[in-house]
């Protein structure tokens, strides 16, 4: 037990040699189905405290999540006086034209050409003026353009161009085929936990036999904060709900959702899946 709880604490993506391939940073992901790919994913991305939003789920915003290796942004739209937005929850705690943050995020694509990203929306507005900005920003261009029953793998979605999973949360019918409702593709955990020792592996929304297994694994006291993820992050506590999970349930963890993955490890958590599967 002792030795593999150390190789778990220690294992890491091997590196690449020069010049190699990489998908998503790692050669050994080029060849693997998406689905069996692990994803760290910002829970509220847009909501970060350098960004100027109060009672922040992140540190830093997209530029520096990317940087750090997140691939999964969750990401709340909103009404701001008529503005689709980006905001958490009131608008006057923090906003971003949802454009702009579009914007941003065809720049971090187009500067990370070996890169998968994935998007759920979180969405309180209607999905017109969600697919306007997403085609404003040139995004439509890289989205995958539809759900298959086989998933490719990562080096086949980079070489089609289809860089981008883009899923919504509130299930509105006539959604382009790009633009999936989130739990028919993939299902997930509660996600009000408020200790550590409320983290829990039963489905909340969503399949089971779904592809995607989302797992939540973040503090919320009314608000999400650092203190909370100081105590959700380090490795052991994220790899314990990761193991417990995928035993109880039999699925692999696809996306693992945090607050302040700067805080302790779990974008190690997310290198060690990887390189064990």
């Amino acid at each position: 037990m002792l030795f593999t709880v150390l190789w778990l604490a220690c294992a890491e993506e091997p590196k690449p040699a020069d010049g190699e391939r990489t998908c998503n940073g790692s050669a050994a992901l080029c060849d693997r189905p998406f689905d069996e790919v692990a994803i760290g994913v910002a829970h509220n991305a847009m909501n970060a405290e350098d960004e100027g939003f109060s009672f922040p789920n992140q540190h830093f915003g997209y530029e520096a999540q990317v940087e750090a290796g997140i691939r999964g942004f969750m990401l709340d739209v909103h009404d701001d006086d008529g503005v689709p937005s980006l905001c958490h929850g009131s608008c006057g705690l923090g906003s971003e034209p949802l454009s702009v943050g579009l914007e941003r995020f065809a720049a971090l694509l187009d500067s990370h050409p070996d890169d998968v990203f994935v998007f759920v929306v979180e969405d309180h507005v209607d999905q017109e003026p969600i697919v306007a900005a997403f085609e404003a920003a040139g995004l439509v261009d890289v989205v995958v353009p539809e759900i298959q029953s086989t998933w490719p793998t990562l080096g086949e979605m980079i070489d089609d161009g289809a860089r981008l999973l883009v899923t919504h949360e509130a299930e509105r019918p006539g959604s382009p085929a790009w633009y999936p409702a989130t739990y028919t593709l993939a299902w997930d955990n509660d996600y009000s936990a408020q200790t550590v020792d409320d983290f829990d592996c039963a489905v909340l929304r969503g399949d089971p036999d779904h592809d995607v297994f989302l797992l939540n694994h973040f503090l919320t006291q009314t608000v999400g904060s650092a203190s909370l993820a100081e105590a959700a992050n380090p490795y052991d506590v994220v790899m314990d709900h990761v193991n417990r999970c995928e035993a109880e349930t039999g699925d692999l963890v696809s996306w693992l959702a945090v607050d302040f993955y700067d805080l302790g490890d779990p974008l190690g958590v997310v290198d060690a899946l990887n390189a064990r599967r």
